[in-house]
């Protein structure tokens, strides 16, 4: 029989090498990741039993799942597979945000990429549905949604659906309410709708005529009654502010600048967001739109003073939003004890697309030299040469081997010596019992040369290892059957690659149907 399972060191270690990668960086990473990260309890809570529990507030900004619209310039093939990967990620970025276990869960818009152009009800319904699934969410945990660029559309365009609005509302809930958690005001305002209708003000003052429903009636409805308690505000599309603001350490590049393009705007106009400050006086923001982080401190005159307000423009969840680290926003709220009642903090999630590009595609790369070097190794090596030559299988009969005296071949009385037609018989020991198997050729012949009866026998098991040995190049005895250079390198690809494959798989099929 051939020689079977010998080590081969190489094979093994990439085999672990991978496996252990896909487990790490598939799943393990995105734990590690969140476990990172803690609520800010401590900042607003003092240490007594009085006070009940924070509410924690998971923040989550521009998911913007995609569609058949988001990338026009690319094949449709692409596309899908840009789709299939970035909503797996978000699947998994999801799962280890909702670790942080959370009472409410607050989306700052952008939740579709596609969500205002004009499509049926149908496929707006299969699109929703699918942002569903991407983000299951305990029916005991309150969600809210405020309206992006993206969901409701921002200007005037034909590609716009007229029903976007109405679309979102249905889905989604209203584009501006007013609410209290924690004791402390929440508002919720539709900031592309404040665009649509800032540009129809033109002026400063918004003490006119404003959109029955619309973001400044939310904000002139406030001013007539206001709350005690310290106002949150929500805001899509971040706050007016300097160009060359800076946006603290946690920004990946650059910062927020005006700027303005189809169905966007970076920032809202500098009259709108002194209107906005001035009427609600927020304690804090949060905006979304940009995907970057960014923190920066409002300062505006009420009242004849000088006040601050914070705002935090929060990650998007997203890989694709042109971020390497997607990350999310913990905000922790306790009820005003005449020290600040909010507290947020920033969790990153990995790099995903670093994962792809700088670990994945070298390391295969890599893997791939190491299997084709070892492989050549394999077949020219001298030494393995010298080892294939000098090996004989034990059922290897050459054809030649047969020529053998049989000075009893015509004696009818002795017994079967037929074991004796064999090259390594003279060293054997002649077998123990008469009903021991012995190979039965395929072909024999007898006939006398020099004086002396020869035979030339032809077995299955010669004819067999006489091919292996002209078809291959390399003669492995690692594999049943020998096999050259090139499909040698196949299946050591193949071997190496079903395990992170098989996992990859799995961890795709468990975020996917759970």
């Amino acid at each position: 029989m051939p020689v079977l399972g010998r080590k081969r060191p190489v094979l093994d270690g990439l085999k672990l090498l991978w496996t252990v990668l896909a487990i790490w960086y598939e799943h393990v990473a995105f734990i590690y990741s969140v476990e990172q990260c803690s609520w800010p309890d401590s900042e607003i809570q003092t240490r007594t039993d009085s006070l009940p529990r924070p509410t924690h507030v998971l923040l989550v900004a521009d998911p913007q799942i995609l569609d058949h619209r988001s990338y026009p310039d690319r094949a449709p093939f692409l596309t899908y597979i840009s789709q299939l990967l970035v909503d797996l990620n978000l699947r998994k970025n999801w799962r280890a945000a909702l670790r942080m276990q959370p009472d409410i869960v607050m989306f700052l818009g952008d939740m579709m990429d596609g969500g205002r152009f004009a499509m049926s009800d149908a496929e707006y319904e299969r699109y929703f549905q699918r942002f569903k699934s991407i983000f299951p969410l305990d029916s005991h945990v309150p969600q809210y949604f405020i309206s992006g660029n993206h969901d409701t559309g921002l200007g005037i365009s034909d590609e716009f659906s007229e029903k976007a609005e109405t679309r979102y509302t249905s889905h989604f809930g209203p584009l501006n309410s007013r609410g209290t958690i924690a004791n402390n005001t929440i508002i919720f305002l539709n900031a592309p709708g404040l665009v649509d209708e800032d540009s129809q003000h033109h002026r400063s003052n918004y003490d006119g005529k404003s959109v029955p429903g619309g973001p400044v009636e939310l904000v002139q409805s406030y001013a007539k009654s206001p709350a005690q308690d310290p106002v949150i505000l929500f805001t899509h599309i971040p706050l007016s502010r300097p160009d060359r603001a800076d946006c603290g350490p946690n920004r990946e590049r650059g910062t927020i600048r005006r700027g303005t393009g189809f169905g966007y705007q970076n920032t809202l106009g500098k009259p709108v967001t002194d209107f906005l400050l001035q009427t609600l006086r927020p304690s804090v923001i949060f905006s979304g739109d940009d995907h970057d982080y960014c923190e920066y401190t409002h300062s505006y005159n009420s009242d004849g003073k000088t006040r601050e307000a914070r705002e935090v423009t929060v990650k998007s969840l997203s890989m694709a939003m042109g971020i390497r680290r997607p990350g999310f926003q913990l905000l922790s709220l306790v009820q005003p004890q005449g020290s600040s009642s909010h507290a947020d903090s920033l969790c990153l999630l990995p790099d995903q697309l670093g994962i792809y590009l700088s670990t994945y595609i070298p390391l295969l790369v890599l893997s791939l030299l190491v299997l084709c070097v070892a492989n050549i190794y394999r077949v020219f090596s001298p030494r393995q040469s010298k080892r294939r030559s000098g090996s004989v299988s034990p059922n290897y009969v050459p054809l030649s081997g047969a020529l053998r005296s049989r000075s009893d071949a015509g004696n009818p009385t002795e017994p079967n010596n037929d074991w004796l037609d064999y090259p390594d018989a003279d060293i054997l020991p002649q077998p123990t019992s008469s009903s021991r198997q012995v190979p039965r050729p395929i072909y024999s012949q007898t006939f006398v040369l020099l004086g002396r009866r020869r035979r030339i026998t032809v077995s299955r098991e010669s004819i067999a290892s006489l091919v292996s040995t002209m078809f291959s190049c390399c003669g492995n005895h690692d594999v049943p059957k020998s096999r050259g250079c090139g499909v040698g390198f196949l299946r050591d690809v193949r071997d190496v690659a079903v395990f992170p494959l098989g996992i990859f798989a799995a961890v795709s099929w468990w975020m996917f149907v759970f």
